[in-house]
């Protein structure tokens, strides 16, 4: 039998929750799909997700003491907090999430037990990546892309958990407000140097994250360098509208210079490398070499390559 597939856009939205692996708890926007399905980490449907929730895969707090991981911001210890959900009401804000795209709730989709078996047998688990985009015109349904992170921002007098998404026509969105945001991305600028983003907790500060709670975090694990933020978010316009990033900068010297280890390239190199946001030069390279390959080449050249 011939074998055909095709694939269907579904819309869909976020809200935050918190993953609990081994020991450790990950905050992430959970997604939302308006067919029933919900992605924490691996796509379920509604009776999946509530058998996670029940199990403490998925949840919508995390104990005193302990500390969140946020991906790519940081990681923070958990001093108070003053949590919107237990696993009851958190379930069912997820369920309202889904009316609100679907106000019919008609072809919610249902894992069968074949289709169980289906991804026992041939051992795989779908987590399909979300595409951030904005409808700017209903008529012809005309879309653009956008690509964005976490980050906290100052407003009002407040501390708020939010997410940014810069979108091809250069608006960035401000999500996870009381009230929706929007600049131009050069306007940013001044937002990430003034410190109305920020990334470090040097004192107990009290973060807001909307539909999760207000939670107070003392002290940081690690976090990420604000201005590198700012970078990455300028990285993400550039890939958006097809211009080259930092990151793909990099990488065409470095192969520059492999291809010809003259000292011009090797300076065109650093001079590339320096630029890429440092908590994205890790994946310059594979998961075992990372970007060790580029720190010889620029700051230890005269070390043979291990082959």
């Amino acid at each position: 039998m011939q074998s055909i597939r095709r694939t269907k856009q579904i819309e869909g939205t976020t809200t935050p929750g918190i993953i609990h692996n081994g020991g450790q708890h990950f905050l992430i926007p959970l997604q939302i799909y308006e067919d029933g399905m919900i992605n924490c980490w691996e796509l379920c449907d509604l009776k999946e997700l509530k058998q996670k929730i029940e199990s403490y895969w998925l949840g919508p707090d995390v104990p005193a003491g302990e500390t969140i991981s946020i991906h790519g911001l940081g990681a923070y210890r958990v001093e108070q907090a003053d949590w919107t959900h237990n696993n009851s009401s958190y379930y069912e804000h997820i369920e309202r999430k889904i009316r609100a795209l679907n106000p019919e709730f008609r072809n919610i989709f249902e894992v069968t037990p074949r289709l169980q078996q289906q991804r026992e047998n041939r051992r795989v688990s779908y987590s399909p990546q979300a595409v951030d985009f904005a409808v700017v015109q209903e008529l012809f349904y005309e879309t653009i892309q956008g690509d964005g992170f976490s980050i906290f921002m100052k407003y009002e007098g407040q501390h708020y958990l939010v997410h940014l998404v810069v979108y091809e026509n250069g608006k960035v969105a401000i999500y996870q407000l009381p009230e929706y945001v929007e600049m131009a991305i050069d306007e940013l600028a001044t937002w990430f140097r003034d410190g109305t983003f920020f990334t470090t907790i040097d004192r107990p500060v009290a973060i807001r994250i909307l539909d999760l709670g207000e939670v107070t975090f003392s002290e940081e694990q690690y976090a990420e360098n604000v201005e590198d933020k700012y970078k990455e978010l300028l990285d993400m316009y550039k890939k958006l509208t097809g211009e080259q990033t930092t990151f793909e900068a990099c990488r065409y010297a470095y192969h520059m210079y492999l291809e010809d280890p003259s000292e011009f390239n090797r300076a065109v190199m650093k001079e590339k490398y320096e630029r890429v946001p440092e908590h994205q030069r890790m994946y310059l390279g594979d998961m075992d070499s990372r970007d060790m390959d580029y720190q010889r080449i620029i700051y230890t050249p005269e070390e043979k390559r291990e082959v």
